[in-house]
């Protein structure tokens, strides 16, 4: 007759499997990379070189090869947009003329990531050429389902949910300065990277 475990034995067993998954959980999130952090570096990194690309690029070289004559009437309203579309594999349709959002962004690229809030003008000025909109937010975020997004953005201080970087006239590519309500709380990008990021493009 074979034997079978005792109650006693098999509330001893349930006990050590539930101290062994109080100490390894932790360890394992841990170890576990934050979605929001690969997310975040592999965009930066993209839009550095994409934005480098776009001031090398004919539409803006007539304009003294500057970011900040991104601005200038010469260049039209998508082409900041396209520019930064065609320096990046993107997949499917590549919309730089309506409004966009997570739902419907101006694309997405083969890895996944999705972009919006490229469209429009890129800096404002004024008649003497002086720039009065030094920068821009553009967003990024992976591919998630409705819920996964709702769970996300709990952490996030983003009004518009994605995660933020900062545009700059001359090329500069950085973490937000501020958050978006204008306060200076902790900005939830800064935690995603070692130190604050300030990338210059070189010309």
């Amino acid at each position: 007759m074979k034997k079978a475990f005792t109650l006693s034995e098999a509330l001893v067993t349930l006990a050590i499997l539930g101290v062994l998954a109080a100490i390894l959980i932790p360890v394992l999130n841990n170890v576990r990379p934050d979605k929001d952090k690969v997310t975040y570096k592999k965009a930066l990194y993209s839009m550095q070189g994409a934005v480098s690309n776009a001031m090398d690029s004919t539409v803006y070289s007539m304009a003294a090869n500057s970011a900040a004559y991104w601005a200038d009437d010469l260049v039209g309203e998508s082409d900041f947009c396209t520019s930064i579309a065609e320096s990046l594999n993107t997949t499917g349709r590549v919309d730089c003329t309506s409004k966009s959002s997570y739902d419907s962004p101006n694309f997405v690229t083969t890895d996944g990531i999705r972009f919006w809030g490229l469209e429009g003008k890129v800096f404002a000025h004024d008649a003497t050429g002086k720039i009065t909109v030094p920068s821009r937010i553009i967003y990024v975020d992976r591919p998630m389902n409705k819920s996964s997004l709702d769970a996300v953005t709990k952490n996030r201080l983003a009004k518009n949910a994605g995660l933020r970087i900062q545009v700059n006239y001359d090329g500069k590519i950085t973490t937000p300065q501020t958050n978006e309500n204008g306060d200076n709380t902790e900005i939830y990008e800064d935690k995603l990277i070692e130190n604050s990021l300030s990338v210059t493009v070189e010309k």
